[in-house]
């Protein structure tokens, strides 16, 4: 289910005026298990976080936290994610719409050089938030979409001049 989701953040995003946006599916990316970090730097992925302004994480709860090839995905790259903002959105069959999983994730995006802003979607019962075909059931939802966006993109147009205007010397 975290594939509805993940497409219906990026439609929305994509709704946006002046902004481009990919979306990613890590589980397609060709990453090697036997090593980590710049060990497995894909060059395709490590552009696109490079000319990002901002990430938005789309990720499923996963025995209380987040997959495991989200964080090999994650290392394997650093400076490509400094001074950017980071949004993310969790998915979870049950009541809690992923936030433990986000919850864990808090302390890795800061240790990337990631910046979160403080909105998250949680897409709960997700199973029964979208039909066969992918599509919302719960019109509610876009609006915490449009309030977790907006957010995203004001971060990630401020610490865009921060980081071609402010020296950190």
């Amino acid at each position: 289910m975290s594939e509805h989701a993940a497409r219906l953040i990026h439609r929305e995003l994509a709704k946006r005026a002046d902004v481009e946006t990919d979306l990613i599916d890590i589980a397609k990316m060709p990453l090697p298990v036997d090593d980590a970090g710049d060990g497995i730097k894909d060059p395709e992925f490590s552009s696109k976080m490079n000319r990002a302004d901002a990430l938005a994480i789309v990720s499923p709860e996963y025995n209380h936290s987040y997959p495991g090839l989200l964080k090999h995905v994650l290392d394997s790259c650093l400076k490509e994610y400094i001074h950017k903002a980071v949004a993310i959105a969790g998915v979870s069959a049950g009541p809690f719409g992923g936030a433990r999983g986000i919850q864990d994730l808090l302390p890795v995006m800061r240790e990337l050089g990631l910046v979160t802003i403080f909105w998250d979607v949680n897409f709960t019962n997700a199973h029964r938030l979208f039909d066969a075909e992918g599509n919302l059931l719960d019109k509610a939802f876009y609006g915490r979409i449009d309030t977790f966006l907006n957010e995203l993109i004001w971060m990630s147009k401020t610490l865009r001049h921060g980081r071609e205007h402010i020296s950190l010397n």
